[in-house]
């Protein structure tokens, strides 16, 4: 059966098939798109990069998915705490797949945030998922986040932190709510899947979990940028986590570690 992700490798229809799409809907004033991945009804929009590219080649992280749930096999995991959720995307796929699982989802933003509750009543079978409207860190704090802005459409996925002296110029900002990881999560002796994804703020979503990555068995995915992977990693070792493997896609790179 042929597979929508092999029309990506062809160089003329990966620039054209988006843009011909686009415009058919665009002339039609439609920008919402349904779709399946991975058995999952999703509402997206056209406009926002994520749901393009799931609705037109079936293909988001696949190989990252893949390869959180083979490692998820061969253990018995009493939790997905999952941080940067978007429109919760791997919630809903491990939720859906691991049924026995408890999923905690934290997404600070809350247009994301709205985008995951529409998607989670479209699989209303789903109980094991709560989702939470805020951030996770060091601090209990409200922090300024930013992302792309086109044609007036805000795009969800890629909201981060905006950093000191950062330039703004044509990007959308708002405020978001942040609070301690271990002051939410007070877990000890379990076995926990934790995927952190927030856009260079990882380093103090872990300060602020030091207790819940001590007191508990932790596989980890975690995005980290480039410039960041030094720090971050050094930061990881300390806590005594093992690095198995990293996949990359789309410019930029998950990695996966072990504290057991």
């Amino acid at each position: 059966m042929f597979k929508k992700k092999y029309l990506k490798k062809i160089p003329l229809i990966k620039r054209l098939y988006p843009s011909v799409v686009k415009k058919i809907l665009n002339f039609f004033q439609r920008s919402k798109i349904y779709y399946s991945f991975y058995g999952l009804k999703i509402e997206g929009d056209i406009n926002e990069p994520m749901d393009k590219e799931i609705f037109l080649f079936n293909d988001y992280e696949n190989n990252q998915i893949e390869y959180l749930i083979k490692k998820m096999k061969k253990k018995k995991f009493d939790y997905l705490v999952d941080v940067g959720a978007n429109s919760g995307i791997y919630s809903l796929i491990i939720g859906k797949k691991y049924k026995n699982i408890r999923v905690i989802s934290f997404e600070p933003v809350l247009l994301s945030t709205n985008k995951f509750i529409k998607n989670l009543k479209l699989n209303s079978n789903l109980k094991n998922i709560k989702i939470f409207n805020f951030g996770l860190s060091d601090k209990n704090s409200s922090l300024l986040m930013k992302s792309q802005k086109k044609k007036n459409y805000i795009q969800t996925g890629g909201f981060g932190v905006v950093k000191k002296n950062e330039n703004l110029k044509n990007l959308h900002t708002q405020k978001a709510i942040f609070k301690i990881g271990d002051e939410i999560l007070k877990l000890k002796k379990k076995k926990i899947v934790l995927k952190i994804d927030t856009e260079g703020h990882e380093e103090f979503v872990i300060k602020g979990l030091n207790k819940l990555l001590s007191n508990n068995q932790i596989l980890l995915q975690i995005e980290i940028f480039d410039k960041n992977f030094i720090k971050i990693d050094n930061i990881l070792n300390k806590k005594k986590f093992q690095k198995l493997n990293s996949i990359s896609s789309d410019g930029k790179t998950d990695y996966y570690y072990i504290n057991y």
